[in-house]
C-alpha cells in the first residue's frame, strides 16, 4: 500500500507542475537576442531583438537549473512577485574569447541568445556572469511584456525538420537538432546520412545508449550555396550557410561560427534543447560550448569521436580532461578556486565533486602507477594546464581519443543531465 501511496503521490506532484506550467507559459518559446562586447575585463550586455518562436524543447516540470554550470546563467522571474520561473546555465565563445591574448587590450562583439518558455505575464530576465571568485554578478536586467508588439511572432526561416530518432513527447525527451553545414542542394542526401550516422554513433556509447529512449533527434537541412568551410590559414573560404570557419582564436583544429542569428533561425524550425552543426569536410576538428552548441566536422576518420566527446562539452558541461595542447586561453582556471565543470578539481572544495564516490585508501592527489589499474582518484593534469587541476581517472574520452570510454565522473554527470531532461 506504501508503494501505491507514492505512485499516487508522483502523479499527483507531476500533475500539478504541468498544470502550473500551462498556466504561466504559452505554447512557443521566448528568444532574447543580445550582443555581447567585452575584454579581458569588462563585459557588456546590449539588448537586440525578442521572438516568439512556435516550439518549446524543455521540460514542463523541471524548469529551474540545479547543476550551477556554465560561466553565465539567466534567471526569468515574475515582475510582481519576483517567484523564480526558469532559469538555465551556459557558456558562450565571447567567453573563451575573453581569455585570448588578444582580449587584454581589445573589446570585441558577439550576438547570443538565450531561450525560454513564453512567459503569459511579464517577467524580470537577469543575465549573471561568475566573477573571479565564482560568484554571480548580474550583467543585464531586461523587462519583458509578452504583449509587446516588437517581440517578433513570425518565423523568420523555415525548413522542413526530419525526426530522425523518435522517443516520444519533447517536453519529456532530450531534444538534439542537427543543422548542415556545407553541404550543397545536391548534397542534402548525404547531409541527411551523415546525421543519422552520427546520431547512431551517440546512440551508441555509454551512457547514451541505455537512454537512446529519453532522446529525441532532428535533422534541419539548410543548404550552402559551396560546398565545405572556411579554412583561413590556407587561403580557402567558402560561402556557407553559417559561415563556419577553422582558426578560431589562431587554433587550427577549433572550428566555429559567429552567425548566431542565423543558427537560432535554422534551429527554431524544431524543438530543441541542444543544436549541433554538422561541417561537411574531411579536416578534422570540432568545439562544444555548455548549452550554446556543438560543432563537428563530417569525415574525418575521427569525427565519430569527436562528435561525442564536443557533445560532452555542449550537453553536460564537461572539461577537457588533456593538459598539453594549442588552446590559445591563458590563465584559464583559478587554481584557488573550485571550477565549475564536473569532472575537473583544484581540490579547493573536493567535496563537491567526486571524491565520495572514491576508495578511502586511494591517496588524493593521486600518482599514476604504470603497472597498477590506477583506479578513481584525481590525478594531476587537465583543463589544458600540467599542474593544480586533477581529473577523476588517467584516461577518459575527455582525454583522449577513446571511443566510448567516458569514467565514471563523466558518466555520472552525463545521466544526471538526460534524467533532468526527460521529466
Amino acid at each position: 500500500m506504501k508503494i501505491i501511496a507514492i505512485i499516487i503521490i508522483t502523479i499527483l506532484s507531476l500533475n500539478i507542475n504541468a498544470q502550473d506550467f500551462t498556466s504561466t507559459f504559452e505554447k512557443g518559446s521566448l528568444r532574447i537576442d543580445y550582443i555581447h562586447s567585452a575584454t579581458h575585463n569588462d563585459e557588456i550586455i546590449s539588448l537586440d531583438e525578442f521572438y516568439h518562436e512556435p516550439f518549446w524543447g524543455g521540460s514542463e516540470v523541471n524548469l529551474i537549473d540545479t547543476f550551477n554550470y556554465g560561466y553565465y546563467k539567466f534567471e526569468m522571474t515574475d515582475s510582481l512577485s519576483g517567484k523564480l520561473l526558469y532559469s538555465r546555465g551556459y557558456s558562450t565563445l565571447c567567453a573563451e574569447w575573453t581569455h585570448t591574448p588578444e582580449a587584454i587590450s581589445n573589446w570585441r562583439s558577439f550576438s547570443e541568445s538565450i531561450i525560454m518558455p513564453f512567459p503569459r505575464k511579464s517577467v524580470i530576465v537577469n543575465i549573471y556572469k561568475r566573477n573571479k571568485k565564482q560568484d554571480w554578478v548580474k550583467l543585464s536586467s531586461i523587462l519583458v511584456n509578452p504583449n509587446n508588439y516588437m517581440i517578433n511572432p513570425i518565423q523568420k526561416t523555415k525548413i522542413k525538420a526530419f525526426k530522425i530518432h523518435d522517443s516520444g513527447s519533447p517536453s519529456k525527451k532530450l531534444d538534439i537538432v542537427i543543422l548542415a553545414e556545407g553541404y550543397t542542394e545536391m548534397e542534402m542526401q548525404k547531409f541527411m546520412k551523415d546525421a543519422q550516422r552520427f546520431t547512431d554513433t551517440l546512440l551508441s556509447w555509454s551512457p547514451f545508449n541505455s537512454h537512446s529512449h529519453n532522446i529525441n533527434v532532428w535533422a534541419v537541412p539548410t543548404v550552402s550555396k559551396e560546398s565545405g568551410t572556411d579554412i583561413p590559414g590556407d587561403g580557402i573560404y567558402k560561402n556557407t550557410y553559417f559561415d563556419s570557419h577553422f582558426y578560431t582564436f589562431n587554433v587550427e583544429r577549433y572550428i566555429n561560427t559567429v552567425k548566431n542569428v542565423t543558427i537560432r533561425d535554422a534551429a527554431a524550425n524544431a524543438p530543441y534543447d541542444q543544436i549541433y552543426i554538422l561541417v561537411n569536410t574531411d579536416k578534422y576538428g570540432g568545439a562544444g560550448i555548455y548549452n550554446f552548441y556543438s560543432i563537428c566536422t563530417a569525415d574525418d576518420p575521427y569525427s565519430g569521436f569527436v562528435f561525442c566527446h564536443e557533445f560532452g562539452h555542449a550537453f553536460a558541461g564537461l572539461a577537457d580532461e588533456y593538459y598539453s595542447s594549442g588552446v590559445s586561453g591563458e590563465n584559464y582556471y583559478d587554481l584557488s578556486k573550485e571550477p565549475w565543470e564536473p569532472n575537473i578539481t583544484t581540490l579547493v572544495n573536493f567535496d563537491s565533486k567526486w571524491k565520495s564516490s572514491i576508495n578511502k585508501n586511494t591517496k588524493i592527489p593521486t600518482e599514476i602507477d604504470p603497472n597498477g589499474e590506477n583506479p578513481l582518484g584525481a590525478y594531476e593534469g587537465g583543463g589544458y594546464v600540467e599542474k593544480g587541476v586533477y581529473r577523476p581517472q588517467v584516461d577518459c574520452s575527455m582525454k583522449s581519443i577513446l571511443h566510448d570510454e567516458f569514467c565514471p565522473v563523466c558518466t555520472k554527470a552525463i545521466e544526471e543531465l538526460l534524467n533532468y531532461y526527460s521529466k
